[in-house]
């Protein structure tokens, strides 16, 4: 009597679909599953597109291109010089320009421009050269800091041309179009312009910079912020 009376609510306990009642579980845990995988090949999609998307080519920047970082109105102008193989300059990019960065650009109280002082031999020329490349595709300063990190000595083949190419093909650069401009040298005589501007303001050393139109020589990081601070409202 028990026995068959359960069969019978058993039975009577069918959803829709026709499925009993115990395996409805099992239908919910599988949607959910499949949504899930859904989710996770729609975002593997969308995260493995390629990096150039984020960068837009627009035409050749021109010979009064400034790369440049913080507020155009600052009270403070910093201009740094500086050659992509010297290992000063590379110290000062890794251990101090954060610190500037977050204390005095990202705050609205300086400017700071980067100009080329290539002097160091044919490497450091090509790579400011790659640097104006990226530059017109909107990736100056992701290239720059790509140079920084790669520094492997002077006129060793760190910036062969070769390399330089690769270094915009791992930031998602479109090659084609950035190897072009390297290969047409367009940007050769405003990297010479810039070393003669260097010198008529007495530099002869990098890096060097210039707060305010006031002379700082070498990575001095406090000599630096002194004038920065000491040139502010």
């Amino acid at each position: 009597m028990c026995v068959r009376a359960k069969r019978q609510r058993l039975s009577s306990q069918k959803t829709a679909s026709g499925l009993p009642w115990y395996r409805q579980p099992m239908l919910v845990g599988l949607a959910v599953g499949g949504a899930v995988i859904v989710g996770l090949v729609v975002l593997i999609i969308v995260f493995s597109r390629p990096a150039e998307e984020s960068f837009q080519v627009t035409r050749p920047v021109g010979q009064d291109f400034l790369p440049e970082m913080g507020d155009p109105n600052a009270p403070v102008t910093v201009y740094e010089y500086a050659d992509y193989q010297c290992p000063a300059c590379g110290y000062f990019v890794k251990q101090y320009k954060p610190r500037i960065d977050s204390d005095y650009i990202q705050t609205g109280k300086v400017r700071w421009i980067f100009k080329n002082f290539a002097f160091l031999g044919p490497e450091s020329v090509w790579a400011a050269e790659a640097a104006y490349c990226a530059a017109e595709q909107g990736g100056f300063w992701a290239y720059h800091d790509k140079l920084f990190a790669n520094q492997r000595g002077e006129n060793r083949g760190a910036f062969s041309k070769p390399n330089l190419v690769r270094f915009a093909r791992e930031l998602g650069l479109k090659v084609d179009d950035f190897q072009q401009c390297l290969e047409s040298g367009r940007y050769r005589e405003k990297i010479q312009n810039e070393l003669r501007e260097g010198q008529a303001q007495g530099i002869n050393s990098t890096p060097s910079f210039l707060v305010n139109g006031q002379l700082v020589r070498g990575a001095d990081y406090l000599r630096l912020r002194e004038l920065i601070e000491r040139n502010l409202p």
